[in-house]
């Protein structure tokens, strides 16, 4: 550029004039199509602004429906506000679907047998022995409500002595302190004889004694009040290495490092004697005698063996849906309904013979569940099985009403559907589909960004494998930028 302008500065005059000029050209073009943008930016915003026409509800049905329907509407923020009042209803119908809940307390009964140390025989143990039955042929006390703890009743007639087999029926037993031996391993030396002294600490040596210089009565009392609580904490460090804790002992410093040392006076080589003598001790539990009284029997050789019956319950939760509803079950699920019937089934129940106000189909259904939840019983124990110990002692069924009202409604050119169901004072909305509160904005914003990327129609391409998109045109002659074309 340089050099051009050295040969010819008239060149280089003309080469600046063309980049302003272009400059220009492009300012201009985006300045008309940012304005052609913001005119239709308000046209779509007036559109945006244009609310449908509110409806007046004819009879209380369909004022029920729209008031539902913009409670709804306004607690849910993704639903477009009031809906109730500006959706245009179309139609409505009601209809039912019904839940039945089925509960089955199972009661699992085991038979075992405890013993315990014989203390001669009662009045209750004295009367004639009784067989021993199946555990579903006792009567136990009556359990009420369907969530029951587990209990433990000892049949009576069925208790019986026998020998203690621990101690062979002797009423004594090796010590089990001392295994029979009569004595255990000294706690104190561990069985060697030896042990550690405590003077000092097993070294064998200690810090001299000999008198320096004379000391201040304070200082001597701090002093000796100091390696007194020194002593105790090193003593303690010293307990917890023994047993088995490898820990260092922070207190315990070595004498040596302080200065001269004289050999410990009360052992050598850091050990003295235990009082043990032979490493062993008299065992205490036995005092040497080797035997004790047997744990089991309580020392009387016998035992007396009686049999519990124990009972656990389990409760068992079984729902079914009678009727066609594009309501899902989970939403179902958390309905109040109206409770139609609910019972506690004592005597068969036949499909002929439905309750009031209840359907046939839907009666037959509830016996068919009872049918079924009757035999699949927890386990592999079949329940018509003599040697069976799992049983349903108690079922609950109860029958749940649940009316709904399908509303079709047109909202801005388009149909939608939703439901309302549940009973009066606490209905529930669920709709796949509903106008999107922000879908206009959202709409606005989409038009919008399509005029602001896509090229006008007297702007063509200079190369047509490009794709579609804004951008700065360069292949246009220049031309002089006037008044006329508005501004910002």
């Amino acid at each position: 550029m340089s050099d051009e302008w050295a040969k010819d500065p008239r060149a280089g005059h003309d080469e600046i004039d063309k980049g302003i000029e272009s400059i220009k050209r492009i300012f201009s073009q985006g300045q008309g199509r940012v304005k052609r943008v913001i005119d239709k930016a308000g046209d779509y915003w007036q559109q945006a602004q244009a609310m449908p026409t509110p409806h007046q509800a004819v009879g209380a049905e369909e004022q029920r429906i729209r008031r539902l329907v913009d409670l709804w509407s306004n607690e849910n923020w993704r639903v477009a506000k009031d809906l109730g009042t500006y959706m245009d209803l179309v139609s409505y119908n009601t209809d039912e679907v019904w839940e039945i809940t089925l509960q089955t307390r199972w009661e699992t009964r085991n038979m075992e047998s405890v013993t315990e140390p014989y203390k001669g025989r009662s009045k209750a143990t004295m009367g004639q022995p009784q067989p021993l039955l199946p555990v579903w042929d006792y009567e136990l006390p009556v359990v009420t409500g369907l969530k029951a703890p587990p209990s433990r009743t000892r049949l009576e007639g069925l208790d019986e002595t026998i020998a203690c087999t621990n101690c062979n029926g002797t009423g004594r037993a090796l010590c089990s302190t001392c295994n029979g031996r009569g004595w255990i391993v000294c706690p104190e030396c561990k069985g060697r004889i030896k042990k550690r002294c405590a003077t000092c600490r097993g070294r064998g040596y200690v810090a001299d004694w000999t008198q320096g210089e004379k000391k201040p009565f304070f200082r001597r009392q701090a002093e000796n009040m100091a390696n007194s609580v020194g002593e105790r904490v090193a003593d303690v460090f010293e307990g917890i290495r023994q047993q088995g804790v490898p820990i260092p002992n922070p207190v315990d410093t070595d004498p040596a490092s302080k200065g001269p040392t004289v050999p410990c006076p009360d052992c050598v080589n850091g050990e003295v004697d235990c009082t043990c003598g032979n490493g062993k001790r008299v065992c205490s539990a036995c005092e040497g005698a080797r035997m004790a009284l047997c744990s089991h029997c309580a020392g009387t050789g016998k035992l007396m063996r009686h049999r519990e019956l124990v009972r656990r319950f389990d409760l068992r939760t079984q729902t079914r849906v009678i009727g066609e509803s594009s309501i899902p079950q989970q939403q179902l699920a958390k309905a109040v309904g109206e409770m139609v019937y609910s019972t506690e089934v004592t005597e068969p129940l036949y499909p002929q013979a439905p309750p009031e106000n209840v359907p046939m189909d839907v009666w037959g259904a509830t016996v068919d569940l009872m049918k079924t939840e009757g035999q699949q019983k927890p386990g592999n124990e079949r329940p018509d099985s003599p040697l069976s110990s799992v049983l349903a002692t108690l079922q609950v069924v109860e029958l749940l009403r649940i009316s709904y009202t399908k509303v079709q409604y047109r909202y801005s050119d388009q149909d939608y559907v939703l439901y309302i169901y549940d009973g009066e004072g606490c209905e529930k909305v669920y709709a796949e589909r509903f106008p999107a509160r922000w879908d206009r904005v959202e709409r606005l914003v989409r038009a919008i960004s399509n005029d602001l990327v896509t090229a006008t129609p007297e702007e063509p391409s200079s190369n047509s494998s490009h794709t579609k998109g804004y951008r700065a045109p360069t292949d246009t002659p220049p031309y002089n930028i006037t008044e006329e074309e508005g501004t910002l």
